[in-house]
């Protein structure tokens, strides 16, 4: 999908992001990773609008960002996903698609569902309402 890799190239053009962070380690998927840092995008949600003019989709898309560390890297956890949100406070540019309605992400810190991995996990919650030309 198109706005994952816009979202994906503004992390990595994001300093605070990639300072920690390499850009083969910001990648889709929905398993909890290996070893970290990394950030998750996690398959989007996809709910169809409607139609406009001249053969236009409309639709809402929300789509979670998952970032993980090390559980005693927690510092490190923090200035990934603030970076984050700052690269992300505003639309990225989607090639081939209108950005009708941008919602600032929206973070929570998630407890570890096996503890016994420490990791530090964050999610991020993006939203948007996005128009295309239906080809």
């Amino acid at each position: 999908m198109e706005l994952q890799r816009a979202v994906k190239l503004a992390l990595v053009a994001a300093p605070g992001v990639a300072a920690h962070v390499t850009p083969e380690r910001i990648r889709a998927g929905n398993a909890r990773p290996e070893d970290a840092p990394v950030i998750i995008m996690a398959p989007a949600q996809v709910d169809i609008l409607g139609r406009a003019s001249g053969g236009q989709v409309v639709a809402d898309v929300s789509m979670k960002l998952h970032v993980w560390t090390a559980a005693d890297a927690s510092d490190i956890a923090h200035q990934i996903t603030s970076a984050a949100m700052l690269a992300l406070m505003d639309a990225p540019r989607v090639d081939g698609v209108q950005v009708d309605e941008w919602e600032r992400p929206a973070m929570t810190w998630v407890p570890d569902p096996a503890p016994a991995l420490s990791f530090a996990h964050a999610v991020i919650a993006l939203r948007a309402v996005l128009r295309w030309r239906a080809g």
